[in-house]
């Protein structure tokens, strides 16, 4: 049977709030608190990290008060993972016991979870509660748990840009297969807009990639996830993963068949297996 710790950090968040809130005290002052009491964000590790969480609660902040109820009276649901979890191992042909723990944390509204290892060696699934719990998003990050075991992934911060399509290609088109019915967006859209963007520059994301795809530095990363890759676009790892799944399962390669795929190989898999980054089917 799968073991899921539950590990609730939304206590730990409210103590952070309601401290905060009741001092006449300025951002700096706020930042402090958060890294004393709270100090978790979905962002990458380093500096560049520190950053980005210190920016996520200066805009956040205003927004809080409007959602503290729904936030104090949240309560986590672990027979809804369950339910889904075994949905994606069955389309993943995984029949074996998975053991992780579930983070349920308070994000910035910027909708960020994520897949991470924990300290103990085991992988930690984090959620973030302030906007409610979408089954897309649940389906999509257990894809990742389960891929995880399917593939051998590190589930390190730095692994190759392949690695980062592939997963998150498999992620999007798997809640798209097991939560049908909703528009492309929902299951790959993190701003209005974005989708559609990259599909006018289709050709240019797929072949701007391509050359980077053995990277793995954090920088990298970074750069075609939060950052905006080599056409101005924001998380172009996840745009040309949606459509290079797409591609595989068109060409009759199964869900189960692709999350196989062993993370050593991706990089090869990619560039030599398939005609995806060919110019008649990127486009360019």
């Amino acid at each position: 049977m799968d073991k899921i710790e539950i590990l609730n950090l939304v206590p730990k968040f409210l103590a952070f709030y309601h401290k905060a809130n009741k001092l006449e005290i300025d951002s700096k002052e706020r930042w402090a608190l958060w890294e004393e009491y709270y100090n978790f964000a979905a962002v990458p590790p380093g500096v560049e990290g520190r950053r980005m969480a210190r920016n996520l609660l200066d805009k956040a902040w205003v927004r809080y008060e409007e959602h503290l109820s729904f936030i104090e009276n949240w309560k986590p649901n672990e027979e809804r993972v369950r339910e889904y979890l075994t949905k994606v191992k069955n389309l993943l042909s995984y029949d074996q016991p998975i053991d992780f723990v579930l983070v349920y944390f308070v994000g910035g509204f910027e909708n960020n979870p994520f897949v991470a290892p924990f300290d103990d060696g085991r992988l930690a699934l984090c959620l973030p509660i302030e906007l409610g719990e979408s089954a897309i998003t649940l389906v999509h990050e257990l894809t990742h748990v389960v891929h995880n075991y399917t593939a051998n992934l590190t589930a390190d911060w730095e692994r190759t840009i392949a690695s980062t399509i592939l997963q998150e290609g498999l992620a999007t088109r798997v809640s798209q297969f097991l939560i049908p019915g909703h528009p492309d967006e929902l299951y790959i859209e993190h701003k209005k807009g974005w989708l559609q963007s990259c599909k006018e520059n289709r050709g240019e994301i797929i072949k701007g990639i391509y050359p980077y795809l053995e990277e793995s530095s954090s920088e990298a990363v970074t750069r075609f996830t939060f950052g905006n890759g080599t056409t101005n676009h924001e998380r172009e790892a996840y745009y040309v993963g949606w459509e290079m799944v797409n591609f595989l399962l068109t060409q009759g390669v199964t869900f189960g068949a692709i999350a196989s795929i062993q993370e050593t190989d991706i990089p090869d898999y990619l560039q030599e297996s398939h005609l995806f980054f060919q110019p008649e089917n990127s486009r360019f």
